[in-house]
């Protein structure tokens, strides 16, 4: 009879060996997907059209644990990520239904291929639901975020006004309150140009089942320059350099600047940034001081008074004559 010990026996150290591999490929593969993360999520839901329309979602967000690789669960926390949903599609209910408790189920939770849906707490919702009506609601201009290179903007919609269907009681009551539908924020950050886009209507409140028509709206948005002006009495008056090496100073101190341009721009210049700048003019003759400004770009115009400034040589005596009163 064959021993079953003699054959165990037999080769052992490729067999040690071959388990070893095993094992060290068994523990690799489950590390690799062993990184687990629970999010809260809301919950969403589709509806068809039927006399019944979607009034809730209780609870309205849910727990999920999700289990995958290291790469795909840091994924879940990078900013900007679209992060998964949890989607319900709803059938229309039985006739005269008000409620209907809903299992969830994986197929309801997109992700990433790379994830895989551990556990939903809790496992079910309720689903409420209420005849359907329309309303007619008015849009809000559009919240504009950033700041244009100059200038102020100015927003007009088209349409102003959209249909809303969903439950009756949820539109009455915001037809009492007189509410405002809001859009997607607009970004107008370093735009110098008007412009048009495409902006979403947000639905009323974060309850699911709106059907809203049109669901965007064409904004027309325009970038106005306003002009004004800034004076700068004591803008301090600065000598070049001569290229015979003789020295100078001004006949005056500092001069009187007016600026015209961009109205919030001219705000935002420093005062101790603004200088007037003075070269050596033939035969002694006063020049027109050249003013350096910050922002200069949106500087239409500058007026400087006095409008010329005479170079003195420094050690010599003022010979000007003092005006009489």
């Amino acid at each position: 009879m064959r021993d079953p010990l003699q054959s165990l026996r037999r080769n052992w150290p490729w067999k040690l060996a071959a388990l070893a591999v095993a094992l060290i490929v068994f523990f690799g593969v489950r590390r690799s997907v062993s990184y687990t993360q629970t999010l809260t999520l809301s919950v969403e839901a589709e509806t068809v059209e039927g006399s019944q329309a979607l009034m809730g979602i209780s609870p309205g967000v849910v727990s999920v644990t999700f289990r995958g690789s290291e790469a795909a669960i840091r994924r879940l926390a990078v900013p900007g990520a679209e992060p998964p949903i949890v989607r319900l599609r709803l059938r229309q209910p039985p006739e005269g239904a008000s409620s209907e408790r809903i299992r969830l189920t994986r197929r309801d939770v997109l992700c990433d291929d790379g994830l895989r849906v551990v556990s939903i707490e809790p496992a079910s919702v309720v689903a409420t639901f209420d005849s359907r009506a329309t309303r007619v609601f008015q849009v809000s201009e559009p919240i504009v975020v950033g700041a244009p290179a100059f200038g102020e903007v100015q927003v007009s919609i088209e349409p102003k006004t959209v249909e809303v269907t969903g439950s009756r009681a949820l539109l009455e009551e915001f037809d009492e309150a007189r509410s405002r539908l809001a859009t997607a924020t607009l970004d107008v950050a370093n735009r110098s140009t008007g412009f048009q886009t495409v902006l979403r209507v947000l639905p009323p409140d974060s309850r699911a089942g709106w059907h809203i028509r049109p669901d965007s709206v064409r904004a027309d948005v325009r970038i106005i320059r306003e002009d004004g002006s800034r004076v700068f009495p004591e803008v301090p008056v600065r000598v070049l350099q001569s290229a015979s090496g003789q020295r100078y100073a001004p006949d005056v101190p500092t001069v009187k600047v007016t600026a015209w341009g961009a109205r919030r721009e001219l705000a935002t210049i420093d005062p101790a940034g603004v200088v007037a700048l003075v070269g050596e003019g033939a035969d002694g003759a006063a020049l027109p001081p050249v003013v350096v400004l910050p922002c200069s770009n949106r500087v239409s115009r500058v007026e400087v008074e006095p409008p010329r400034v005479a170079l003195l040589p420094e050690g010599a005596p003022d010979t000007r004559k003092e005006e009489k009163p």
